[in-house]
C-alpha cells in the first residue's frame, strides 16, 4: 500500500478529498493541516460585512477526511526531506510518503517595508482571519496595502458594515503603487476608483516604503495615519521549500512542470498559491486557479502512483471574478470587461454557496 500526504487544506486538495470520498482507492491518504477547519477566501468580504456567519465560510476537514478514509494530522509541516521521501511536522513527527503535495497558501506579507511586520494584520494561514476582523471592526483608521481585488473588496466590506454597525465616519484608506486592479483594464480601474471615492474610502498613490509610530510613510512624502493595517500587496512565498533545498523561483515558490510536479523530484506537486508553473510564471495566484487544478492534481496523484501517463495543467487566459462591493452590490470581472449591479453579488453569492456545499458533510 503506497501513501499519499497532503499538506495544507486548500482548493485543490478539498477537491481531492471530495474526489476520493466517491472513489476510495486502496491506498494510505493523509491529510495535513495546521487548523481543523479550512477557510474559504472567496466569501471573506460577506463575512466582514456581517452576511455570513464563520460557521458558514469553513470547511470542517476533519469531517470531511473521514467521509473519504483519509487520516487528518493538525499539525504545520515543518520541513521535507525529498532524498529520504520524508515530512517532519511542529509536533515532532516524522511522515513518509510516496507521493506528497503541497496546497498551503502564501503569506500577506513584505519583508521589504521596514516596521510592517509588527503590525500587520495577517489573514494567511486563513484561519487566522476571523480573529483579526473584530480588530477591522474597532479601528478608526484602518489602511490597506494594496491595490488589488483583495484590497479593494474588503475596504467596501468594512465600510458597509461601519455603516450598519459602526461609526461611518471612520476613516478608511487603500495605498496602491500601481493601478487599482491592475491587469484587469482601464475601464474596471477607472470604475473600481470611481466606486471607492463614492463609498468615502481614500486612495493614496504610492508605495508604502516604512510604519513608524502608527504612520504609514510612502515613498512619495506621504505620511497616513492608521488604527490598524492589513497588507494585501501580494503573495510571499512561506519558507519551506527554500530551507528543505527543494527548487524554487526566485520568490521562494516551489516551481513545477506541467504536470504540477516539482522540476526535481517529481513525486512531489505544487498547487493553488504555493506553487509556480515554469511555463506559466506569472498565472495569478488566486482561489480560481487552485480550483482549476484540482481535478488535474486528483487525476495525476492517482496516475502517478499506478506509472501512468501525467497530464498536463492548461491555464485559462481569462477567468470569471466577483467581488463583493457591499450593500448587495457586486462587481464582476472577465478579463478586461467589467459591470457592477446588483445581480452580480447574487450571482456570486449563489456560486459561493454553491461551492461550500460541496464540502459540507453534517455527521450522524
Amino acid at each position: 500500500m503506497k501513501t499519499v500526504i497532503l499538506a495544507g487544506g486548500g482548493h485543490s486538495h478539498l477537491h481531492c478529498l471530495l474526489e476520493r470520498s466517491k472513489e476510495k482507492t486502496a491506498d494510505r491518504w493523509i491529510l495535513i493541516s495546521p487548523s481543523r477547519h479550512q477557510y474559504y477566501s472567496g466569501m471573506f468580504s460577506g463575512f466582514v460585512e456581517g452576511i455570513y456567519s464563520e460557521e458558514e465560510i469553513r470547511v470542517d476537514l476533519e469531517v470531511l477526511c473521514r467521509k473519504a478514509q483519509c487520516d487528518f494530522v493538525e499539525a504545520s509541516v515543518l520541513s521535507v526531506d525529498p532524498i529520504q521521501k520524508q515530512l517532519l511536522t511542529d509536533t515532532g513527527d516524522l511522515y513518509s510518503y510516496d507521493a506528497a503535495s503541497f496546497d498551503i497558501g502564501s503569506r500577506n506579507e513584505d519583508p521589504d517595508i521596514p516596521g510592517l511586520s509588527g503590525v500587520n494584520l495577517k489573514i494567511k494561514p486563513n484561519h487566522h482571519f476571523p480573529s483579526q476582523v473584530e480588530r477591522l471592526y474597532r479601528s478608526r483608521n484602518t489602511v490597506f496595502i494594496g491595490g488589488g481585488a483583495a484590497a479593494c473588496e474588503l475596504a467596501l466590506s468594512l465600510r458597509a458594515w461601519k455603516e450598519k454597525n459602526g461609526d461611518p465616519g471612520d476613516s478608511i484608506t487603500v495605498v496602491h503603487s500601481s493601478p487599482l486592479l491592475h491587469g484587469t483594464g482601464v475601464l474596471a480601474s477607472r470604475s473600481m476608483a470611481s466606486l471607492l471615492a463614492r463609498r468615502g474610502i481614500s486612495t493614496v498613490r504610492g508605495k508604502a516604503e516604512q510604519l513608524q509610530e502608527g504612520t504609514i510613510v510612502t515613498d512619495r512624502g506621504r505620511h497616513i495615519p492608521f488604527d490598524e493595517v492589513m497588507f494585501l500587496g501580494g503573495a510571499a512565498a512561506q519558507g519551506l521549500f527554500v530551507s528543505s533545498l527543494i527548487p524554487t523561483d526566485e520568490k521562494g515558490f516551489m516551481l513545477t512542470n506541467a504536470h504540477l510536479q516539482s522540476i526535481s523530484f517529481p513525486d512531489l506537486f505544487a498547487v493553488g498559491d504555493c506553487g509556480t508553473l515554469e511555463n506559466f510564471p506569472e498565472l495569478p495566484k488566486n482561489g480560481v486557479t487552485a480550483v482549476r487544478q484540482g481535478p488535474v492534481l486528483w487525476d495525476n496523484l492517482n496516475r502517478f502512483l499506478t506509472g501512468r501517463k501525467l497530464h498536463a495543467f492548461q491555464p485559462r487566459s481569462r477567468y470569471l471574478s466577483i467581488l463583493s462591493t457591499g450593500n448587495g452590490h457586486g462587481f464582476l470581472l472577465y478579463g478586461s470587461f467589467a459591470v457592477q449591479g446588483r445581480w452580480t453579488r447574487k450571482l456570486k453569492e449563489r456560486l459561493d454557496r454553491s461551492f461550500m456545499e460541496k464540502y459540507t458533510f453534517h455527521e450522524k
